[in-house]
């Protein structure tokens, strides 16, 4: 088995094989909280009109996401489990825009499959990978994106490792690489009372690493993707 950690949008453009996308900032963390609690499908979009106006036109029941962390207008939920904790959720269709996660997806148009990937879903993940037998597995880090451009971000680059070392079965602390994610930059945002569009609930989540027992797989339909447990 060929693996492969690439990085940013152009990782994710020449990403082959079995690929995951990982966003653990928060867009496939977040994914997995919305599973556990209850929802059916994700449909990942790149664009937050397009969001809005796949729920007017009855393809979902919310719109999820963010545009530099913070909740579109006219969204029901940002890239938050915090959003999402309490709601009632169950069985319903989301329909989710950010801009690293679901963006990086829809950029990895070479991928034979495309998963979802966190620090939450680690193992689960890379057991679901070892079933398919694949030949090449792509790990992307989406790292960050602002107004200036990306950059490659520890809790991203590191879950990217972590995943590659479960593929290789080599043996690796995961309690130190949620240590060093979490004294990390990306991490000291979450909490600031200065950004309130960080709840310090979802860095709590983003570290449970291996807590839930599912792989997300992204589906190509039309022009986005649907995302689904296995």
């Amino acid at each position: 088995m060929e693996i492969n950690i690439l990085s940013l949008s152009d990782g994710a453009k020449t990403a082959k094989g079995i690929t995951v996308i990982i966003d653990v900032y928060r867009a496939f963390t977040t994914q997995s909280f919305a599973f556990e609690n209850g929802v059916k499908d994700i449909l990942n979009v790149s664009d937050i009109e397009q969001a809005l106006n796949m729920k007017e036109n009855g393809f979902g029941d919310y719109c999820m996401g963010e545009i530099g962390g913070i909740r579109p207008d006219n969204f029901d939920f940002g890239n938050s489990p915090y959003d999402l904790k309490g709601q009632n959720i169950k069985d319903k269709t989301i329909i989710h825009c950010t801009m690293n996660g679901t963006t990086g997806a829809k950029l990895a148009s070479n991928a034979d499959l495309i998963l979802g990937g966190a620090l939450i879903n680690a193992k689960a993940t890379v057991n679901f990978i070892k079933l398919q037998k694949p030949k090449i597995v792509s790990l992307v880090a989406m790292g960050a994106r602002s107004a200036y451009g990306e950059k490659r971000t520890e809790e991203d680059e590191l879950c990217a490792i972590y995943m590659k070392s479960l593929l290789e079965e080599i043996p690796i602390q995961s309690q130190e690489i949620v240590n060093v994610i979490d004294s990390c930059k990306e991490s000291k945002k979450f909490g600031d009372p200065l950004q309130l569009q960080y709840p310090a609930f979802d860095k709590i989540q983003a570290l449970r690493i291996n807590e839930f027992d599912h792989a997300i797989l992204l589906e190509r339909s039309e022009d986005y993707l649907v995302s689904k447990i296995k």
